[in-house]
Order: structure tokens, then C-alpha cells, then sequence
């Protein structure tokens, strides 16, 4: 069952109540006070009708904006996973909320163990740095390429180029965005290799 039908049907039932309710007021009432009572009671039942119709609306709006949000969300997870550099998205504490699986697999690890983990951890200690000042140029809003070299598991490192911008939401930086290409992937691109 879709998100608010069982309220709606509620409110139908309710509704139905409701009219029931003034019918019942309409044939058991005293012929002369019939009319003074009636009236207030199918006002009401008019009012409720009118936002009932609103409600309905709404929530069908709703519905519609999140399908579509939903849709929109599963469009650009897939972009995100089909390029072959790395994507990672991080937050105001500068640790992953997302990395592509090509990243992951740039690190030799999969995405579920860098989630929660800073860039430091997967850099070496000897261009933390360099990794700093970019951090700084994008928390003071501008964008910032660099050299650096990731970290594996098994020791060995990765040369790579990370062009990374600040994150924003309601003009507020709330974390960054990197895309990460392996150095060696330059080199082939810049030797007038296959494009």
C-alpha cells in the first residue's frame, strides 16, 4: 500500500460518518429545528469536503515528487558508478558519505570500509600536506587540483590527480566533491594514445 492511502481511507470513512451523521440529525430532529441544524452541518461537510479534495492533491504531489526524487536520485548513482575514475562525496567532518566502486577499487577495498573514514587515512602520510591545502581552498569556496598518492591495504601506493570542489546546500559548504584519476591514465591520455 502506497504511503498515505491508509489515512486517506480513513478520512473517507470519516466522511461517510459524517454524513450519515447529518442525515440522522436531519430525520430524527424536530421539524422546526431542522433547518438551523442542518445547515451548520452541511457547511461543515462542504469545508471538509474542499480539503479533503486538497489533501488528495497533495499527497498525489507528494507522491509524484518523491518517485520522481527517487528516480532522479537512481539516475545519478548510475553516472556516478559507470565513469572509470573515482568519485568521492564528503562531508562538513571531511569523511566519505559515498565513493564509486571505482575508487574503491583504485584503494583495493570495498566502498562499505572507506564510508565514515577521512582521505587521510587512505593517503600517504607524506602528502597529508598537500592534502590540507586543498582541504582549506575548498572550505574558503574554490576548487583545487593536486598530485597526490593513495594509500593501499597491502602498502603499495597510487599515484593520482584529485580535482576536488566544495559542497554546498542553502549556500553553506557541507563538504566536497573529488573526482580521482589515476596519473598514469594523464600520462596515456597526453601521449596521443587512443582517445
Amino acid at each position: 500500500m502506497r504511503p498515505g492511502q491508509t489515512e486517506l481511507y480513513w478520512a473517507y470513512a470519516l466522511f461517510a460518518l459524517l454524513i450519515l451523521e447529518s442525515f440522522l440529525v436531519a430525520l430524527l430532529a424536530p421539524r422546526p429545528q431542522v433547518f438551523a441544524l442542518l445547515v451548520p452541518v452541511l457547511g461543515t461537510l462542504g469545508v471538509a469536503a474542499w480539503l479533503a479534495l486538497r489533501v488528495v492533491r497533495l499527497v498525489r504531489g507528494h507522491r509524484e515528487l518523491k518517485e520522481a526524487y527517487a528516480q532522479e536520485l537512481g539516475f545519478a548513482r548510475q553516472l556516478m558508478e559507470s565513469v572509470e575514475h573515482g568519485l568521492t562525496v564528503t562531508d562538513e567532518d571531511g569523511r566519505f558519505v559515498f565513493v564509486n566502486r571505482a575508487y574503491a577499487r583504485m584503494l583495493g577495498v570495498p566502498p562499505e570500509r572507506i564510508l565514515g573514514r577521512t582521505p587521510f587515512e587512505f593517503t600517504a602520510a607524506e602528502d597529508h600536506a598537500a592534502l590540507s591545502d586543498a582541504r582549506a581552498q575548498r572550505s574558503a569556496g574554490t576548487s583545487s587540483t593536486y598530485r597526490t598518492r593513495l594509500r593501499r591495504p597491502d602498502g603499495s601506493l597510487l599515484a593520482v590527480v584529485i580535482t576536488g570542489s566544495p559542497r554546498w546546500h542553502a549556500g553553506l559548504i557541507v563538504g566536497n566533491v573529488a573526482a580521482v584519476v589515476p596519473a598514469q591514465d594523464l600520462r596515456a591520455e597526453g601521449s596521443g594514445g587512443p582517445s
